[in-house]
């Protein structure tokens, strides 16, 4: 019985909540972000204009011990770190407004031996791999940032949200 619980355990999503009060560092949200994910991982990074998807990928980048600045890759749509494991950033926010627009770059962005974080991965569509972890981030009227983290199984379906 108990074993049957452990494996039911095992396999069902962790959630994690987190509050960040305004301009705190964001190491305390990245490094249990950060530590159950491996190589060829994705995290899908939910949350609204300036919630701090950027912010997040930066303080995750350092804790995966990249040395480089981490900037915003909406014009770029994506960027990549190279570090002890890569990094890579996506940022799909411009998709909405290029629905014709060749993602094959994308598709080849995300690779077995990096560490991909996905901003706006709803305009992903059916490309996208299935996220190992799902973030989501809202900012409440006094500034503080909530992180909701779900590190999710890796025989789940993919959550959308």
């Amino acid at each position: 019985m108990l074993r049957r619980w452990l494996r039911l355990r095992q396999l069902s999503p962790l959630r994690i909540r987190y509050e960040v009060a305004e301009g705190d560092d964001l190491a305390s949200v990245a490094v249990p972000v950060c530590h159950r994910l491996t190589r060829g991982d994705v995290v899908f990074l939910h949350g609204g204009i300036g919630a701090g998807k950027t912010t997040l990928v930066q303080a995750c980048a350092r804790a995966l011990g990249v040395a480089e600045p981490v900037t915003s890759p909406t014009f770029a749509l994506a960027h990549r770190y190279d570090g002890p494991v890569p990094v890579v950033h996506l940022d799909l926010y411009r998709l909405a407004d290029q629905p014709t627009r060749d993602v094959g770059e994308l598709i080849d962005a995300i690779d077995e031996h990096s560490i991909a974080f996905v901003e706006w991965p709803e305009l992903g569509g059916s490309w996208l791999p299935p996220p190992a972890a799902d973030v989501w981030i809202d900012v409440d009227d006094r500034g503080r940032r909530l992180f909701t983290v779900q590190h999710n199984a890796a025989d789940s379906p993919r959550a959308d949200g």
